[in-house]
């Protein structure tokens, strides 16, 4: 029961609100109420009547990440300067400037506390992800991708490992292949060994490789192809994007000593 109410609550206010599909509309009655239900809120304040390529962004990004991330809440906030100026006195709370749009997170800890997202950032969905995941602990993956083969992905992509080191994560990985059952999940991660299998065996670093293929995709993607055709290729362009060197076990340790 716990767990539906905030849901309860969420959908009763998406119901109501002129919000876009992905985002809730809070004011000065629900803001506290909601945000304090999820553990990260992204809060963009606007104009009552958003449009435009950073709105669109904004909205783009709470679709493709909702059914990933249950606990970051995309919220709106509208403010009026006309008539009764609604939500004038969010602005105020906050200090939002009328340069809109201004991008908060918030975490529910405390709502006086919260990270302002650079105001000379485009807002873009890439450079969105980039803000959340640089400062929460949520895993962020890109459409398609899968976090425990990411993580494997990141420490296959380690510039030191050995060709032997390279191969041992390969059978990691493939040994991980029934945790992927499903349709979506196991095209993906038929993608991501293929990759592994083809750069261990290749004479190229692991960055060379990725980036001669992503080159090589992108050449394609230009090209007359059909539509599923074109998915599977920017899928492929996303999974190639979690080969980069990241904070493994192996990192992790060697930092704290």
């Amino acid at each position: 029961m716990s767990r539906l109410v905030p849901f309860l609550l969420v959908t009763f206010y998406i119901g109501a609100s002129w919000a876009s599909n992905g985002c809730v509309e809070l004011d000065k009655l629900s803001f506290d109420k909601i945000v304090k239900r999820f553990r990260y809120t992204l809060v963009k304040f606007d104009v009552a009547f958003p449009y435009g390529e950073k709105h669109e962004a904004f909205t783009s990004f709470a679709l493709e990440s909702n059914e990933a991330l249950d606990d970051l809440l995309f919220a709106l906030v509208g403010i009026k300067d006309y008539g009764e100026k609604e939500n004038a006195d969010l602005g105020k709370r906050f200090k939002i400037s009328e340069k809109y749009p201004v991008i908060k997170l918030f975490n529910n800890e405390t709502l006086d506390t919260y990270v302002d997202y650079p105001e000379d950032d485009p807002i873009t969905v890439d450079s969105l992800r980039k803000f959340v995941s640089a400062n929460t602990d949520l895993y962020i993956g890109l459409p398609g991708c899968l976090k425990e083969i990411d993580e494997l992905a990141a420490k296959f992509s380690c510039p030191k490992k050995s060709k032997e080191a390279l191969l041992e994560i390969v059978t990691e990985t493939e040994q991980m292949e029934g945790l992927f059952s499903a349709e979506k999940a196991h095209k993906s991660f038929q993608i991501y060994l293929t990759l592994m299998r083809k750069m261990a065996q290749s004479d190229k670093s692991v960055k060379e490789f990725v980036a001669g293929e992503k080159d090589r995709v992108r050449n394609l993607l230009k090209g007359k192809i059909s539509d599923n055709k074109k998915a599977d290729l920017n899928l492929r362009l996303n999974i190639m994007e979690s080969f980069k060197p990241g904070r493994t076990p192996d990192k992790a340790a060697s930092d704290e000593l």
